[in-house]
């Protein structure tokens, strides 16, 4: 029953609870099996018993064993930290398949060598990198500790770094090559010594508890399979009053509209480049799977929106005070 809860609210889902023990007060059935679209068992027992009881009715079927153990009580939260983990790519998948979207394609999740970099760092992003600068600005301290994740060749913490010189930012990325280039592009500026690059992976970071005041992050969740652990890494480095600023760009709902945002916003690049900016597009999540996902790590009072016609945001301001 706790999983049917968390899972109500998720769109384009209807989710049922049911038991295979003789006492469950709901138990499994032929018809609840043939219903299903997708099964999930806590304990491999379960399947099992599935698997002997309803033979007919699981073929075809995909039975996923979470492999927790049946043993919480209702909405126990351990157990809703566990299948929230648990369920979190599973939700958006099958949220994904039925909302009419085209389906999400993966990209390279690291732009690692030398060509990449260099392709990346001459497309023009100067009027887009601006507005993020403005944006994160407005929303931060006057001075503190600021965290950008997956900082690429750092000309957004450069456009910061030069308005708000006293912030101390920390910036990374997992390509040794965008952050070779970036830096030469922070010595260029002259502002090494407010901007220090790291070669970190954001879903598993080395920072201390509630270390940073604010996370900024441009175009990094649609390079993720998985952005959950990276949402729960920033909920963990972040101070309870810090600021969030996250952007990234929105799947569109078909392959027409992603090639018109193309043809308006990379027409003069090169081939290249153009294939670049649609994968990206494909690679990237819809604005209701954003919510779910911010949701499911714990991320509060953080408002979602729609920024542009490609782009979502997410933003909490910095409160000096809670």
């Amino acid at each position: 029953m706790t999983a049917q809860k968390i899972c109500e609210n998720v769109s384009g889902l209807s989710v049922r609870s049911a038991g295979t023990e003789k006492g469950a007060r709901i138990r499994v059935t032929e018809g609840l099996l043939g219903w299903a679209d997708l099964i999930f068992v806590m304990e491999k027992k379960h399947g099992d018993r599935l698997a002997s009881k309803f033979p007919a009715s699981l073929k075809g079927k995909k039975v996923i064993c979470l492999q927790i153990a049946d043993n919480y009580e209702y909405m126990e939260p351990q157990l809703v930290e566990i299948l929230q983990a648990k369920l979190g790519s599973y939700l958006v998948e099958m949220s994904d398949s039925r909302t009419g979207f085209m389906q999400r394609v993966l990209e390279p999740e690291v732009m690692d060598s030398w060509e990449e970099a260099v392709e990346y760092d001459s497309m023009d992003f100067t009027e887009v990198n601006a507005a993020f600068a403005k944006s994160a600005i407005e929303l931060g301290p006057m001075s503190g500790k600021i965290l950008d994740a997956g900082t690429g060749t750092a000309r957004i913490p450069i456009a910061i770094a030069r308005i708000r010189p006293a912030w101390e930012l920390t910036c990374i990325d997992m390509s040794a090559n965008m952050l070779k280039l970036g830096l030469e592009n922070v010595s260029e500026a002259n502002v090494r010594s407010q901007i220090n690059l790291e070669l970190v992976d954001a879903k598993a970071m080395p920072y201390p508890d509630s270390y940073f005041d604010m996370v900024i992050s441009n175009s990094i969740i649609h390079h993720l399979p998985d952005p959950l652990p990276f949402l729960r890494e920033v909920r963990r480095v972040l101070k309870p009053n810090g600021a969030i600023f996250l952007r990234d760009l929105f799947r569109p709902e078909d392959e027409a509209i992603r090639d018109n945002l193309v043809e308006m916003y990379a027409g003069d690049c090169n081939s290249h480049q153009k294939q670049l900016f649609s994968d990206s597009l494909h690679a990237a999540f819809t604005l209701a799977e954003i919510q779910t996902m911010m949701e499911t790590a714990g991320l509060e009072g953080v408002r979602i929106y729609e920024s542009s016609d490609r782009h979502w945001t997410a933003e909490r301001a910095w409160c000096e005070t809670l």
